[in-house]
């Protein structure tokens, strides 16, 4: 694949994790894959082999190419191969009152090798960086739940669809806060279903709703509280397929709209007009019109989108593993999570890219 790194990656350690990513099977919680990618990437950072930060960054971003991310429709591994970037540009860049370990990158000499000393203190001080990551990642959930009582209180709240952290955030803030819970089925995918049952089975006043009956039940709600895929960089949200309709008949009512999402959740890019098709994803039609209706099939075309494009201004608050934050403010949020050189992993990587 490239010079400096081993002729055997990536089928250690990568091939397994390559394989997860495409078995469209397996129900993948977005923090078991966040957990998976911060191992597999540590990893990497500590067996591949690499002379310089710049050919660690390369390694990296092939690696981000290897994977199936477009055909798996999951934006937080992404996420976290940028934030994995970050750390290592962080690391060997010059700061204000510290060089730290910028002397490896001399301008006079780009490509000079690292001692042997030196490079090993900068592999403990990266793994040091993903390790507080891991920790950021593991206590994201307990940090958004332990904002329920803020946002919680005796009323009537709806969601949508089935989020762990968004059923965590309710069960949490029914501990001390008496309200009723409004759930849409959330067809055709019925993932409301379960999280109607999870929610009642943990004591919550829960009722199950036909999503067809949101609009007319909306006006007695107080709030809307759900979950999302991914968060844009402009605040909008690609959330499940549903989600855009209910959020209009919101605006319509005026009822505020709130977002349970981890940070690394956050995306640094747009939706492009000319894009829609990389955005979404169409699944098969079985959900809508099962396959033993054969002669149905051959007769009709039936399009099953998995994901809703939400505009951030239909949002009134996104509630993160570090506050509560206005759709606008992520653009500030991105500056400080990404470098701007990691937005396109699919760009190539230069000598002067650090």
């Amino acid at each position: 694949l490239s010079s400096g790194i081993n002729a055997e990656w990536p089928l250690r350690p990568g091939e397994e994790f390559n394989t997860y990513l495409k078995n469209k099977t397996l129900r993948r919680p977005s923090y078991v894959i966040v957990t998976k990618t911060v191992a597999v990437l540590r990893e990497l950072v500590v067996s591949s082999t690499w002379h310089h930060p710049t050919d660690l960054i390369r390694i990296l971003k092939l690696y981000a190419r290897y994977l199936p991310l477009k055909q798996s429709n999951e934006t937080v591994v992404s996420n976290i191969v940028r934030r994995v970037l970050k750390i290592v540009r962080e690391e060997c860049s010059p700061t204000e009152g510290n060089a730290g370990l910028s002397v490896f990158f001399k301008k006079d000499s780009p490509k000079s090798s690292v001692e042997t000393g030196d490079q090993n203190e900068l592999k403990e001080n990266i793994c040091a960086g993903i390790e507080e990551l891991e920790r950021e990642v593991e206590n994201s959930k307990n940090s958004i739940i332990k904002m329920a009582l803020e946002h919680i209180t005796d009323e009537v709240i709806l969601t949508y669809g089935y989020s762990i952290t968004v059923r965590d955030f309710l069960l949490h803030g029914h501990r001390k806060r008496n309200f009723r819970l409004v759930v849409c089925e959330s067809g055709p995918s019925l993932k409301g279903h379960q999280m109607a049952r999870e929610c009642a089975e943990g004591g919550l006043d829960t009722t199950l709703i036909a999503d067809s009956a949101a609009f007319a039940m909306i006006h007695i709600v107080n709030k809307i509280i759900i979950g999302t895929h991914t968060i844009m960089a402009d605040g909008a949200l690609r959330a499940l397929n549903g989600t855009h309709q209910l959020a209009l008949a919101a605006k319509h009512y005026a009822v505020p709209v709130i977002v349970c999402a981890a940070l690394y959740k956050l995306s640094p890019t747009h939706l492009c007009s000319y894009d829609h098709d990389a955005f979404n994803k169409v699944i098969g039609p079985e959900m809508m019109v099962p396959f033993r209706n054969a002669n149905l099939h051959s007769r009709v075309l039936v399009s099953n989108p998995e994901f809703d494009y939400v505009p951030g201004d239909l949002v009134e608050l996104y509630i993160t593993n570090i506050g509560g934050h206005a759709p606008s403010y992520f653009y500030r949020i991105v500056s400080e999570l990404y470098h701007f050189k990691d937005f396109d992993l699919d760009s190539e990587t230069s000598h002067d890219d650090t």
